[in-house]
């Protein structure tokens, strides 16, 4: 994440799970510099930089007194495509209620929540207190709070390593997974850069055209994409290769 810092905005909401993300961060204080440096799994050149992103407290992540809301920040393919900062305000205004992105730090960071830039990835390798791995401390309160939140139906536009983080067979709610596949030579393929795009723009036009209904996401055609497959609620967008 790269982002501009600004003062707490008393507006801003509170992240969700304050507890669990101060394990996370005990977690990574008590890294050495290089178990650090190789769970990170980053250049000698960007260490410094990530480095000085988790030199704050574990209270200033619960509570950050400057920071960013979540719609807007983070960067990648997919929130380039997303590109929050030219979301009509109606279309922002959805987004609080039904735009959330999974982290590996926070757990769950809804549009409107405050938080401070990090670099953690949920494959990383990494026991935080009692859970193995940052999936075992995360998937139960992921589910948890999807079963709990008041939407009947849930999109998953994640990507593996972040859709992995939740036990969907324990969901109690409508649940559509998505993917974006390239057809070449005949054949059907995924292109990870292409793929990440595509959820960005997807989950745009979801908040811009007032999606409301299963059907209704039938009709995304954005960047060449039209539906190619929809077996038991998981739809396959196709375009062909660029």
């Amino acid at each position: 994440m790269n982002t501009i810092l600004q003062p707490a905005n008393e507006a801003g909401a509170s992240i969700l799970f304050p507890s669990a993300t101060h394990e996370v961060v005990h977690a990574i204080h008590c890294l050495t510099e290089v178990e650090a440096k190789k769970r990170f799994k980053v250049s000698e050149k960007l260490w410094p930089e990530v480095a000085k992103l988790w030199k704050e407290s574990a209270s200033e992540f619960e509570n950050p007194s400057e920071g960013v809301q979540g719609l807007y920040a983070y960067v990648g393919e997919a929130f380039k495509f997303l590109d929050a900062s030219t979301l009509s305000a109606e279309a922002a205004k959805k987004a609080v209620h039904q735009l959330a992105v999974l982290s590996a730090l926070y757990g769950v960071v809804e549009a409107d929540a405050w938080i401070r830039p990090y670099r953690l990835e949920m494959q990383m390798k990494l026991e935080v207190a009692s859970a193995k791995s940052l999936y075992a401390l995360w998937k139960p309160i992921i589910t948890q709070w999807l079963n709990d939140h008041p939407a009947k139906i849930i999109v998953d536009a994640c990507s593996g390593e972040y859709s992995k983080a939740v036990e969907w067979d324990s969901i109690d709610k409508t649940v559509v997974q998505v993917d974006f596949k390239q057809r070449k030579n005949g054949q059907l393929k995924s292109v990870s850069a292409f793929s990440k795009q595509a959820r960005g723009a997807f989950a745009r036009w979801i908040l811009e055209e007032g999606v409301h209904t299963i059907s209704d996401l039938y009709a995304f055609n954005q960047l060449g994409y039209e539906l190619h497959s929809n077996n038991d609620n998981k739809l396959v967008f196709l375009r062909d290769s660029q």
